[in-house]
């Protein structure tokens, strides 16, 4: 018997088999449904959603807003609020975009950000939406006009440039050099605007517009060269003499070059250089060379300035000075006051004065007595390069002149009764005719020397007369005739007296 199902041709499924397929299409619908509800996002995000959460603007942020939206605060924010720093690093000043040329386009840049998600990489975009990607900094549409910003930069850049420093003179490792100045900057407006227009956007971004500087180097070539021609007169160098009066003696030192050249001071003026020298250091170095002197001699300094930068440039030497110290003498058996004044060249008055209470007729031999500075015979301002020296055996007497003897006088000195003094003086008095009441004589052309006692002056003239017209001593010249004095013919004491200004130091041989 066949059934009515067989009948049919029919072939019920088993129940477990429909239960197996059921989970499969719930989840192709779920598949289903979502993907119709990301098509329909998708969709209305294309046609009217806002912009993507998190999108940026450089700084700004955007994410959220519609276009619209976006575009005020770009405005805002980058047009009207943005502050741009311009400088070159040393010096910074505050600007605002538009004064540069830069504009940013509100509605482009707006669009610009809408665009992300939506545009020709959207798929990648949107994926990396959905797996929490931050969305990348959107540069903004930036409008430029290089017209503008080459009228902005072309002020600022004078604000940066600085004229290269001066060169300067130096002496180093024993030479003079000229040393460059502080290196000036030179504003480079061509370079400064190309990277504007290269990346407007960029600087906008930073808000720094960099200033493209070069440096300009201190100009050295001019100046060295003038140091080389004239570094012989650089090296020029300056001689100190010290001069001995009583020994006739000169001393003589050359500056160190090192040192000297801390005291020049050349520098450039007029495209010319000048040199000065500062004397400042130079009585500590004039100490230093008193210093060297272990047998108590000393300096006497002029009065007068240095005026070392003459006697440098001209090549003379500086001159002081030695002044002999005070001594004693140890009295000889048979000494007389005489004796000492004559042995030593100090008058026996000076010697008295120096010794208060000495008993001059009783000078017992050992006994020690001040003998005072040869120096103070020579009161006034020694005049060095002239000297008269007189022989008293010889009966001459011999005129000096830097260095070289230029005359020669037969003359008389004093008698052994009144004799001339041995001893270094020096001219003191001029008087073109003096008078001895004494022994009433007249004098012609006295130049006075010494005091042979306090008040009564012993000097050069030429041959005396009595009161009454009769010249004495004419025919007995070369021989001791005097009270003194020492005497030169008329014509030799009129010479004398012109030559021999005050000052002239006068050395009297026994």
């Amino acid at each position: 018997m066949v059934s009515k199902s067989q009948a049919s041709g029919l072939h019920p499924q088993p129940d477990d088999e429909r239960q197996s397929w059921a989970p499969w299409l719930g989840i192709a619908a779920i598949l289903l449904a979502v993907g119709w509800l990301l098509i329909g996002v998708y969709l209305y995000f294309r046609a009217a959603g806002p912009i993507v959460s998190g999108v940026k603007v450089g700084d700004t942020e955007v994410g959220g807003l519609t276009v619209e939206q976006a575009a005020v605060r770009i405005d805002n924010e980058w047009n009207r609020n943005r502050v741009l720093l311009i400088g070159n690093g040393d010096q910074l000043f505050e600007g605002n975009p538009l004064e540069f040329g830069l504009w940013v386009d509100p509605n482009a840049t707006a669009r610009k950000a809408y665009e992300y998600g939506r545009g020709s990489q959207r798929w990648a975009e949107l994926a990396g939406m959905l797996t929490g990607t931050t969305p990348p900094e959107i540069l903004p549409e930036v409008v430029f006009s290089p017209k503008v910003a080459a009228e902005q930069l072309a002020y600022w850049g004078t604000l940066v440039e600085k004229a290269p420093g001066a060169a300067t003179i130096a002496f180093e490792s024993g030479q003079w050099i000229a040393k460059p100045g502080a290196d000036g900057i030179a504003y480079d407006s061509e370079a400064t605007l190309k990277a504007l227009a290269d990346s407007p956007a960029l600087i906008l971004r930073s808000g720094y517009l960099p200033l493209i500087t070069r440096p300009v180097p201190s100009p050295v070539n001019q100046l060295q060269q003038k140091l080389n021609e004239m570094q012989a007169q650089l090296d020029r160098p300056l001689l100190v003499h010290a001069y001995d009066p009583i020994s006739n003696d000169t001393l003589e030192w050359s500056v160190p070059r090192e040192l000297l050249s801390s005291w020049l001071q050349p520098a450039l003026v007029n495209d010319e250089i000048g040199v000065t020298l500062n004397e400042s250091g130079f009585g500590a170095y004039i100490v230093s060379l008193e210093k060297e002197m272990t047998d108590g001699r000393s300096f006497i300094l002029p009065a007068v300035a240095y005026n070392l930068n003459e006697r440098w440039q001209t090549g003379q030497a500086y001159t002081v000075i030695i002044r002999h110290p005070p001594t004693l003498y140890d009295v000889q058996a048979g000494d007389t006051l005489l004796k000492i004044a004559w042995r030593t060249g100090i008058p026996f008055w000076m010697i008295l004065e120096s010794n208060p209470g000495m008993d001059m007729e009783n000078l017992p031999a050992g006994q020690a007595i001040h003998l005072p500075s040869k120096n103070d015979l020579l009161p006034y301002p020694v005049v060095v390069g002239k000297r008269l020296v007189l022989s008293i055996p010889d009966q001459r007497l011999r005129v000096f002149e830097n260095g070289s003897q230029i005359k020669e006088f037969v003359i008389s000195t004093g008698i052994d009764r009144s004799p001339t003094q041995p001893g270094v003086f020096q001219v003191q008095t001029h008087e073109l005719e003096a008078y001895a009441s004494v022994w009433n004589l007249y004098m012609p052309h006295f130049i006075g020397i010494y005091e042979a006692w306090p008040g009564f002056m012993n000097g050069f003239h030429g041959l005396p007369k009595l009161s009454n017209g009769t010249r004495l001593w004419a025919s007995i010249l070369g021989k001791p005739a005097s009270f003194g004095c020492i005497i030169l013919t008329l014509e030799d004491a009129e010479w004398l007296y012109t030559w021999a200004e005050k000052g002239v130091v006068v050395e009297i041989t026994g």
